[in-house]
């Protein structure tokens, strides 16, 4: 029968080097993660951001504005129009 040579030592290795890993990993995210460093386009994504949300609440005004037209038309909002829609189709 051959027998086994796994021995306490080499327990006790692999044991502290995982432990010694997983120390080193705790190291870099509390030192690196909290002090991360701006990239070096940030200002442009902010400039960005900024951009969308204007052309949004230009749009979503838009979407919501009352126009009347030359042709005795008009635009209504999106909302009221689905009321109307609504009221059209259910049962009085």
């Amino acid at each position: 029968m051959k027998k086994n040579n796994f021995n306490f030592s080499s327990l006790f290795s692999f044991v502290f080097g995982g432990l010694a890993i997983l120390v080193f990993l705790l190291i870099l995210v509390v030192t690196y993660l909290p002090n991360k460093p701006q990239s070096v386009d940030a200002a442009l994504k902010v400039q960005r951001i900024n951009d969308a949300e204007t052309i949004r609440a230009e749009g979503v005004k838009k979407l919501n504005l009352l126009e009347l037209n030359n042709d005795a038309s008009a635009k209504i909002p999106i909302g009221r129009a689905m009321e109307l829609i609504l009221s059209e189709y259910r049962p009085n």
